[in-house]
């Protein structure tokens, strides 16, 4: 139950992070984007009357029942928090007068903090399992249909959106969008993996049960030994590997030295880690 409770605010979090960013820098700045607020950037450019949050909630609704049409219900329910969530928040800012604030003038610095603020919403959404809807939906029904990568096909369905904006916006400003979608992709790929980073660690060493036994009760890690052949003296020896959080690599360095100070040790950083220990407790 705590679990999904968390998920639920991380969700909520990611969609209220997307509204600030469409408020506050794509919309005021001038910078076009893609996905559903490109989409309603563009159809609110050809009806003006038309409200842009009313767009806004048309597309993610209109997606989400596409989704549940070609991708069945756990693309639904996957989906139908964020598809609500994102274009509530929007509403709510512009009820209460907050909606097109710009906090700066400078076309650049909305760009940047666009893409900053985009790629960390979408990443907060994304590394929870769910998903945030609009467009994406298009790339994974060409996927299921036709065995379309998802990734290259994302591209493409956000260029398309872009493209279909230049005629409301200016060569410059479409430059900007284009390297505001480069800024969100690099923040994206950070916040979903934020906080799931580790290292592994191998080491060359005769004192390899020492070094084990320090692992095991100092650091309190688990380990694998394996035996190797050197490829140089021909040397039969052990190597121990295991892997650790980052912030406790200096400590791991001094004990290996401590002990050994001809180890050779090789550091390898990994993006993520599952099982005991690590999204296990370690006596499960």
């Amino acid at each position: 139950m705590k679990k999904k409770v968390l998920k639920i605010l991380q969700i909520l979090a990611g969609n209220f992070v997307l509204s600030i960013c469409a408020s506050h820098f794509i919309i005021p700045g001038g910078v076009i984007s893609g996905g559903v607020t490109g989409l309603s950037l563009a159809g609110h450019s050809i009806l003006s009357k038309v409200p842009l949050d009313v767009f806004i909630w048309g597309f993610s609704l209109l997606f989400l029942l596409i989704g549940l049409i070609f991708l069945g219900r756990e693309f639904f329910f996957s989906t139908l928090l964020s598809s609500v969530a994102y274009p509530l928040f929007f509403s709510l800012m512009s009820r209460v007068g907050q909606a097109y604030l710009p906090l700066t003038d400078d076309i650049v610095l909305n760009m940047v903090y666009a893409g900053l603020t985009f790629g960390l919403g979408v990443g907060i959404v994304v590394r929870t399992g769910a998903s945030t809807g609009g467009a994406d939906v298009f790339a994974m029904i060409l996927n299921k249909k036709f065995g379309l990568p998802v990734s290259p096909m994302v591209y493409v369905t956000e260029a398309l959106i872009l493209l279909s904006q230049t005629p409301f916006f200016t060569a410059e400003q479409i430059l900007y969008g284009l390297l505001m979608v480069l800024i969100y992709s690099i923040t994206m790929e950070k916040a979903m993996l934020f906080g799931t980073g580790k290292i592994q660690i191998q080491i060359h060493s005769r004192e390899h049960d020492a070094i084990n036994d320090m692992i095991l009760r100092t650091m309190r890690r688990g380990s694998t030994m394996y035996h190797v052949k050197g490829g140089y003296s021909g040397e039969e020896t052990v190597v121990i590997s295991t892997v650790i959080p980052k912030r406790s690599l200096f400590a791991m360095r001094e004990r290996i030295l401590a002990i050994d100070p001809k180890a050779f040790v090789v550091v390898t950083p990994i993006s993520e880690v599952n099982g005991r220990g690590f999204t296990m407790n370690k006596d499960a």
